[in-house]
């Protein structure tokens, strides 16, 4: 195998390499109004707080039966394989006078 040698001397390549450093050093500010966030209103915050804990309680529930193993095979969050764990924990805790005789 033979490797070609693209040198800067070429004049395609001196000017791409022009061009890419002097957008480098000048930098890009975006005007504010037009990239800022939309301003929300307040049933619309809360609307959006009550999904967020629908969608973790929703989590939570189907994290219930998994250890953290199968967890972390299928990517999930490290803060819902901890309450698994301590979910698992608390109800083996609480369990355990019936496993007595």
């Amino acid at each position: 195998m033979s490797a070609q040698l693209c040198t800067p001397s070429s004049s395609a390549l001196a000017a791409i390499s022009r061009d890419r450093q002097q957008s480098a050093a000048q930098p890009v500010t975006a005007p504010s109004a037009e990239l800022a966030a939309p301003r929300v209103g307040f049933i619309a915050m809360l609307a959006a707080a009550y999904r967020k804990r629908r969608n973790e309680a929703r989590l939570r529930h189907l994290a219930a039966d998994l250890d953290e193993h199968m967890l972390q095979d299928l990517g999930a969050p490290r803060w819902l394989m901890n309450e698994a764990a301590v979910k698992r924990d608390l109800a083996r805790l609480r369990d355990a006078d019936y496993l007595r005789w």
